[in-house]
């Protein structure tokens, strides 16, 4: 408080009360370890929220494409060993004419784009003025994983000791691997009508690659 003199004479009170400088940088530290902890839980939880909801589309479009591959290898006659083309990693079984519902010869192939992450399918009959569909996108958020036989592979029937039918192996990892958000799911899948004389479960020269394969001819290579 400081005093000055009215014209009057008498001395007049002036306030000089206020905040100083350390106590407004205090406050406004304060003030600002606030805002970031108020920033960080919506962060969280907005990160939070997205990793549920990017998991349970992931689960979802997953288990779709597992219900559609089940449904379609179930009665198949003979499934090819995977390949790989330019157009990615493919797998491809045939449904023979009592099995599919047109009743007509089908066959059907699957494949896996890495570097879109996309996994897509097609099918034509058995004939020979088919004509290929368009690919199906069926998933979109697929993740890339180290092994040479992702996300598709395949076991052969054997005659003792083992499944006397062929198997689809399938496997995918959706999501996203930056957000470590998402669902991953494998399973085998066995063809019914399939046997160790399927025309496609034998690689005698062990070069990956069925012997005999169905359904694919040259041009319809992914």
């Amino acid at each position: 408080m400081t005093e000055r003199r009215a014209l009057s004479g008498k001395p007049r009170v002036v306030s000089t009360d206020g905040f100083s400088l350390i106590e407004l940088v205090v406050a406004m530290g304060i003030f600002t370890i606030f805002i970031v902890l108020f920033l960080s839980a919506v962060i969280g939880l907005s990160r939070g929220t997205t990793q549920v909801k990017l998991t349970s589309e992931s689960a979802s479009s997953a288990l779709i494409v597992f219900q559609n591959i089940d449904r379609q290898v179930r009665y198949a006659d003979a499934i090819n060993y995977p390949g790989n083309g330019p157009g990615g990693r493919y797998i491809e079984f045939r449904t023979p004419a009592s099995s599919a519902p047109t009743g007509i010869t089908t066959c059907t192939q699957w494949r896996y784009v890495a570097a879109d992450g996309i996994i897509e399918s097609r099918e034509w009959q058995d004939t020979p003025s088919s004509v290929k569909t368009p690919w199906a996108t069926k998933i979109t958020t697929t993740i890339a994983t180290a092994g040479a036989n992702y996300p598709f592979g395949m076991v052969p029937a054997v005659a003792n000791g083992g499944a006397t039918k062929q198997q689809l192996v399938l496997t995918i990892d959706a999501g996203s691997a930056g957000l470590k958000a998402g669902a991953s799911i494998s399973t085998k899948f066995v063809a019914r009508n399939s046997s160790t004389g399927s025309p496609s479960n034998v690689d005698d020269n062990g070069d990956g690659a069925s012997d005999t394969p169905v359904c694919a001819p040259a041009g319809y290579r992914p």
